[in-house]
């Protein structure tokens, strides 16, 4: 017996799969009151390890919502603090110590009187 042909997919085939399953990870983590704990990790880790893959960068949904470090899911009041100051919202994941600052631009630094 012969070895069969290896049928490849195209580029376009991998990051529709990849975005498709993405899409379905994140139904999963954005509502963690209706999944087990163990679920929602998981489906965060794999988030991250499918996005690294396929080199498609985390939406700006999934940075809020996933620890880009430890791909822990942030549950904000339990593995996550939140505070904010000058207008930058400074999130702080609680089991690897990860700080990720988001919002204030270049002019930031300028205090308004």
């Amino acid at each position: 017996m012969g070895r069969g042909r290896n049928r490849s997919k195209s580029k376009i085939d991998k990051k529709m799969n990849a975005k498709f399953s993405l899409d379905k990870l994140m139904l999963i983590i954005k509502h963690p009151n209706q999944h087990d704990e163990r679920l929602i990790r998981s489906a965060s880790a794999h988030y991250v390890k499918i996005s690294r893959r396929n080199r498609m960068p985390l939406n700006a949904e999934a940075k809020l919502l996933i620890c880009k470090k430890c791909t822990a899911p942030r549950l904000y009041g339990s593995n996550t603090q939140v505070r904010i100051s000058n207008g930058q919202k400074i999130i702080t994941c609680l089991e690897c110590a990860d700080i990720r600052r988001f919002g204030g631009g270049p002019k930031s630094h300028r205090r308004q009187n």
